[in-house]
């Protein structure tokens, strides 16, 4: 069995699916160089290591880059989208209510402070 390294890669080939680089000027983003890109020759970079590469360059492996973030978010937007019963279809001008550190910018940090989460010691 192939490595799922390799399985990934294979897909992207046989699914067609666009360069990294393309992608990247696609959404407006500076694709990264051949340099950055490490790969043995220059030229377009698998989508799928693109994304790696570009977490690894751009974010120290932390979290994904641009290219990468910018496709997980449009998939859980358009999953929301898709879903009769997700709060974007449901009530499309619901905003969160509960108090926030600035006055209609509701964020993680406002939701985390909200549950108390962190706030005491957890024995």
């Amino acid at each position: 069995m192939p490595s799922l390294a390799q399985r990934n890669l294979t897909r992207g080939v046989r699914l067609g699916l666009p360069s990294g680089q393309a992608v990247a000027r696609a959404l407006g983003q500076t694709p990264l160089t051949d340099d950055q890109l490490g790969l043995p020759k220059p030229g377009p970079a698998p989508l799928w290591y693109y994304l790696l590469r570009e977490a690894n360059q751009l974010a120290g492996g932390k979290h994904l880059g641009p290219v990468g973030g910018r496709i997980v978010a449009e998939v859980f937007l358009g999953l929301l989208a898709a879903d009769p019963s997700s709060y974007l279809r449901a009530d499309p001008g619901w905003t969160p209510f509960l108090p926030s550190a600035t006055a209609g910018d509701f964020t993680m940090a406002d939701l985390i402070k909200f549950t108390g989460f962190g706030l005491t010691p957890v024995a």
